[in-house]
């Protein structure tokens, strides 16, 4: 499990004018990996935009690197506050005044959005309660930069072109289940779960230095999905400690991913480096929330009370009975050897199936041949086939064809 780093806080005179900014990447423990066959021992290119999006500061700001969600509600009055705070930061300003129209926890709500949402502002460093202003009348918050604009720019133009250089690798009729699955794969194998960096909560830190905490994950999740046209959002969180992830609307219905908890643990990627587990790809609020709280502070994310496009249900992995497993088992076998693929993951209808799937797979009739050993001779495989069962508590097993 990596832990997240505090960072970017506002302290204060006032106590209970605090936010702390967390992030996290996080996975669970591996378990054991089981041969369960053995056949040999059977006869049976696109370029960032030229266009100039320059602020008044001279910093770059490249299109569709803003995901709103929860300002798009807001009133005048927030809106004002909101889009004071984001001139502020983007013109390097080192301080703004907190306005006497908005109460100190709507500020902090306001910054949580800008947070959230404005994903290009990862170049600032802190953010601070200042004195009380009397000529003003409110607070002063201060700012600080990791970067000058120049630096900025440089990473800005470098995270946009990372991000188009993904984008030019989508087929022309790609469904948006598909470009969702390819971005998801792409950050799953190509980007490191750590907490070492300056930027690993930030796209720059996933899309050019590919190492990232869950906050770079789903930033750039989220970038990737602007730049797809695929209606999406930020979801913020706590598993043990502070989480974030994204949501994006498919076909009309809200869903959850997860990056960071479907980067396999550590020694099942030295193992398997290219698996990518789908265990929080397009899920229901029922799943997400058995392990993680929703942060409802700064907003309330949609529900997502369907599993239609659920990579279990869409994929035809998802299991009712042992004879439909079988049947699952067969089909992807098959697939795996016709395409050269080397996993496939299979989710049962409850936890009794998926145990006895385990045992009824590998037992012998009594001629002494098995489940198991039945498909590998329809197939006339002569590879190896283990399973893993990395995600067991939540009746998933990890099928790998080798």
């Amino acid at each position: 499990m990596l832990c997240s780093r505090n960072k970017n806080r506002i302290i204060g005179a006032a106590a209970a004018f605090f936010l702390l900014i967390t992030a996290l990447s996080g996975c669970t423990e591996t378990e054991g990996i089981t041969v369960i066959s053995d056949g040999t021992s059977t006869e049976l290119t696109t370029s960032v935009s030229e266009t100039d999006n320059y602020s008044e500061s001279g910093l770059y700001i490249p299109d569709k690197m803003v995901t709103k969600y929860a300002s798009l509600d807001y009133d005048d009055r927030m809106r004002d506050v909101y889009n004071s705070v984001v001139n502020t930061i983007v013109n390097f300003d080192s301080y703004a005044h907190m306005p006497l129209t908005i109460s100190e926890t709507d500020y902090v709500k306001v910054l949580e959005a800008v947070r959230c949402e404005q994903l290009m502002l990862f170049y600032l460093e802190n953010r601070t309660l200042g004195d009380f202003d009397i000529t003003a009348h409110s607070y002063t918050v201060n700012f600080s930069y990791k970067t000058s604009v120049e630096e900025a720019n440089e990473m800005l133009r470098a995270t946009e072109q990372a991000a188009m250089e993904i984008i030019s690798q989508l087929d022309e009729d790609m469904s948006d289940y598909e470009k969702l699955k390819f971005f998801h794969d792409y950050l799953v194998l190509n980007v490191e779960s750590s907490v070492e960096g300056d930027y690993v909560d930030s796209i720059y830190g996933a899309l050019v230095n590919k190492k990232a905490l869950c906050e770079g994950y789903a930033k750039a999740f989220s970038y990737l999905c602007n730049l797809a046209g695929i209606e999406n959002m930020i979801v913020t969180g706590y598993t043990g400690v502070d989480h974030m992830w994204n949501m994006v609307k498919l076909e009309g219905s809200w869903y959850h991913v997860d990056i960071g908890w479907d980067q396999p643990a550590e020694a099942l990627r030295t193992e398997y480096p290219d698996l990518i587990l789908y265990q929080y790809f397009l899920t229901n609020d029922d799943i997400i929330t058995n392990n993680r709280s929703i942060n409802n502070y700064f907003c309330s994310p949609p529900h997502a009370e369907t599993d239609t496009m659920n990579y279990f249900i869409y994929e035809n992995r998802y299991a009712n009975d042992y004879d439909e497993a079988l049947k699952i088992i067969e089909d992807s076998c098959r697939r795996c050897i016709d395409t050269g693929e080397k996993y496939f993951m299979l989710k049962f209808d409850s936890s009794n199936l998926c145990l006895q799937t385990i045992s009824e797979l590998i037992k012998p009739d009594g001629s002494g041949v098995s489940d198991i050993d039945r498909i590998v001779q329809g197939l006339n495989f002569k590879g190896q086939i283990s399973y893993i069962d990395y995600y067991k508590q939540y009746r998933i097993l990890i099928f790998v064809v080798e």
